[in-house]
């Protein structure tokens, strides 16, 4: 099979691997569709999580059960599937108590395993779910996008009327912005620096920050200068940060969800005055099903954020625009031959 391997740090390369064959729990897939993530061109580039060389890179991915494990019995071959790339280890205290997203001896897509950067991958069974004929592949693929999000969202605790700020305009913090327009909010605000992508906000108020002299003093004007109940972080720039620690009200929540590598200023003395609570979303609490319920909800048109495919041989183009395309593109996808004669499986 081909596959898209990282090799060293920063250096990628499209290789013919075996197919892999699936354990007694696990399920082999053939990739139907699977999303760059801003995470993969971070461990590409700057390797924060100390991967062992080469891994096949991906970890956002849908497709159909090719191979089925001989202890596996809630999937046949031919279901349609969405995977989700944390695989925790059930035992650890994190576990025990619940918290596999937190997992201290987890297995992760294109870290310690293979990832989903190829026409074939495994994945543990417990980790699939079957998705409806309906939803394309490349929408599938963000079933796990859509869950960390989800996440992101429950740990700002939110009161009924209250007000949303989130950093970050970004496939994330889009999928969030529609995600709080579920919610019973007085107002979710999105901020960012590229037009193209905030105008995929739906009802979120978007505002470009990038030239404003005074971006706080925007922001804060549409909570009639009050501040807002809670601030994600939904980008790496410790700019952002600052400015959502300086815009949250008192008692508010502030969440880390894009963590910014290494030592980070932070305003502890405004922490301080105004009581606040920083708290860190990482992956999701069993979050889903959850999400894949939402796939299929046209309200929240989670497809249209894949604004762009390759096939896996134009890696270096794909890969390109989802690094450096802030301007003209969202959310990049491989796509695969899905059988017929020319067609994909989109």
């Amino acid at each position: 099979m081909k596959a898209l391997q990282l090799q060293s740090l920063g250096h990628v390369a499209l290789v013919d691997l075996p197919v892999p064959a699936p354990e007694d729990d696990e399920l082999l897939i053939r990739t139907g569709a699977t999303t760059i993530c801003t995470s993969d061109l971070n461990d590409m580039q700057d390797n924060p999580f100390d991967i062992s060389f080469p891994v096949v890179m991906g970890h956002e991915a849908a497709g159909t059960v090719a191979a089925i494990g001989s202890r596996v019995t809630e999937f046949e071959v031919g279901h349609r599937v969405t995977t989700h790339p944390v695989h925790p280890c059930g035992v650890c205290a994190a576990c025990k108590r619940g918290w596999g997203h937190l997992c201290t001896d987890m297995a992760h897509f294109a870290i310690n395993r293979p990832g989903t950067f190829a026409e074939y991958y495994t994945v543990r069974a417990d980790r699939a779910r079957t998705v409806a004929d309906a939803v394309p592949f490349t929408t599938a693929a963000l079933a796990e996008p859509v869950s960390v999000c989800l996440e992101a969202l429950s740990q700002a605790a939110l009161p009924t009327g209250g007000s949303l700020l989130i950093l970050g305009d970004g496939p994330f913090g889009i999928l969030m912005a529609r995600l709080a327009s579920a919610l019973p909010l007085h107002k979710t605000v999105l901020a960012g620096w590229e037009d193209f992508r905030l105008g995929f906000a739906g009802d979120a108020v978007a505002i470009n920050t990038r030239a404003l002299s005074d971006p706080v003093a925007r922001l804060r004007a549409e909570t009639g200068g009050l501040g807002y109940d809670a601030a994600i972080l939904a980008v790496g720039n410790p700019e952002a940060l600052a400015q959502g620690i300086a815009l949250i009200r008192p008692k508010g929540r502030f969440v880390v969800f894009s963590a910014l590598p290494g030592e980070t200023p932070i305003d502890l003395f405004r922490v301080h005055l105004k009581e606040l609570e920083l708290v860190g979303a990482c992956s999701d609490e069993d979050r889903l099903d959850e999400a894949i319920a939402q796939l299929s909800d046209p309200a929240l048109s989670v497809g249209d954020l894949v604004t762009h495919t390759f096939p896996l041989t134009h890696f270096e183009e794909a890969l390109t625009l989802a690094s450096t395309g802030h301007g003209e593109a969202l959310k990049v996808a491989f796509v695969f031959k899905a059988g017929g004669p020319g067609g994909w499986a989109l």
